[in-house]
């Protein structure tokens, strides 16, 4: 058997490696330079950082922590959400402590479940929020803490959307695991180049049209015809469109990629030469009307070095499009909470949102989509498969569900 594997991310390289496992011929071919797709670990004044997917989320009973585990790699937790954390006002000053308290416990407490079950399958996150605001008997500085955090930073940064916009039944679907959050030692290239290993993979080769039947495919890419008995795209949703398919595709997955949607979330990487920040701090919030750069983390640890990462949805605040701008407005919003501070040796802003081979950062389940919609691309049984962390409703959105999607798409085809 020869398969074809179109992505060189977290998912393509997983189900290559499964399938070349189990003594199957795989040919991989990637649009970028490099391989990793989302997944990027890169270099900030010498401090190596991840621009993209960071973190696995939820250790315990997590397959891709218990996928690195086995192979040796090594990680780093990050502790609970709420530790080492200060969250200030629109002035810069810090919350009060009762109103953080407050904001701390909702982020466990809180279940679009609870609330999609009094409100319907049709409510939107941010009708989830107001519910549980009112459910609690949450009011003054404490609800505005609490309606903030769970509708900016879980809405609009975690799941990445406008609160709006987002589908409360769609977010419920998702299952956290326990643990917390760990990075993984050297950053997430460590997971990649070890996937990597001994695969063949062709690079900056785009995937232009891909012919499919029952038991043949021909993926045509800008440089060569290959044939195969099946091929496994796993590249991500936004740009799915790009690819010519034939014949069409099933009218469950063209409505499923019309229908969910891409992340705007974005990461500033500042590198310092020194750390002028406390000690003991890890977490920044800045609880904003203009939602400009509202959650830092001090990345330092992680990196080697002293970092600071502040994460923004350009979607969704009032900010400029320079890269030089955004840099300042940055250091303006560090320096209303922290104080002056110095400036950075090294600085890196991505754009997810206008990557050609992204589209965005990671799916999730808008309003007027469904988890059905990416379970869609999990149900075909030809020569055409389909893996990616938007095929997982479970844990979309995550490294460890394009692993899981790479490693299932691999075993439907060994076991069929």
């Amino acid at each position: 058997m020869r398969v074809v594997v179109v992505g060189a991310g977290v998912a393509g390289l997983t189900c290559a490696a499964t399938l070349q496992r189990a003594g199957v011929e795989v040919t991989v071919v990637e649009a970028r330079d490099r391989i990793g797709g989302r997944v990027w670990t890169g270099e900030v004044a010498g401090a190596r950082i991840d621009l993209g997917g960071a973190w696995i989320h939820g250790p315990i009973d997590n397959p891709l922590a218990t996928y690195c585990r086995e192979v040796g790699l090594d990680w780093v937790s990050d502790g609970p959400w709420g530790s080492r954390m200060q969250v200030h006002t629109e002035d810069g000053s810090l919350l009060p402590h009762t109103a953080t308290t407050s904001l701390v416990t909702a982020w466990s407490d809180f279940d679009a479940g609870e609330a999609v079950a009094v409100l319907g399958d049709s409510a939107t996150f941010l009708e989830a929020v107001e519910w549980y605001v009112a459910d609690r008997g949450l009011t003054g500085v404490p609800a505005d803490a609490v309606r903030y955090s769970l509708s900016w930073l879980e809405g609009g940064l975690n799941i990445g959307a406008h609160p709006a916009t987002i589908s409360a039944a769609g977010a419920a679907f998702y299952q956290l695991h326990a643990g917390g959050n760990v990075v993984l030692a050297g950053g997430y290239h460590s997971l990649v180049d070890h996937l990597a290993t001994d695969l063949d993979i062709a690079l900056e080769e785009p995937v232009l049209a891909i012919e499919h039947g029952v038991a043949e495919a021909i993926v045509s890419t800008t440089a060569r015809s290959i044939q195969a008995d099946h091929v496994v795209v796993t590249i991500p949703i936004g740009v799915l469109h790009r690819i010519l398919f034939s014949p069409q595709l099933p009218s469950p997955i063209t409505k499923a990629i019309e229908r969910l949607q891409l992340s705007t979330v974005e990461k500033i990487v500042l590198r310092f030469d020194e750390r002028w920040w406390p000690e003991d701090l890890r977490r920044l919030i800045s609880i904003t009307d203009a939602h400009q750069f509202p959650a830092w983390m001090d990345f330092s640890l992680h990196a080697e070095a002293p970092t600071l990462v502040g994460f923004f949805n350009p979607a969704l605040a009032s900010m400029p499009e320079e890269d030089g701008a955004r840099l300042d407005l940055a250091r303006q919003t560090l320096e209303s909470m922290l104080g002056k501070g110095p400036k950075p040796i090294g600085a890196m802003i991505t754009d997810w949102r206008n990557d050609p081979y992204a589209g965005g950062a990671y799916s999730y389940i808008p309003v007027g989509a469904t988890a059905a919609d990416m379970r869609a691309f999990t149900l075909l049984d030809g020569s055409l498969r389909f893996a990616g962390e938007h095929t997982v409703p479970e844990y979309y959105g995550t490294v460890h569900a394009a692993f899981v999607s790479g490693r299932n798409a691999a075993d439907r085809l060994t076991t069929n």
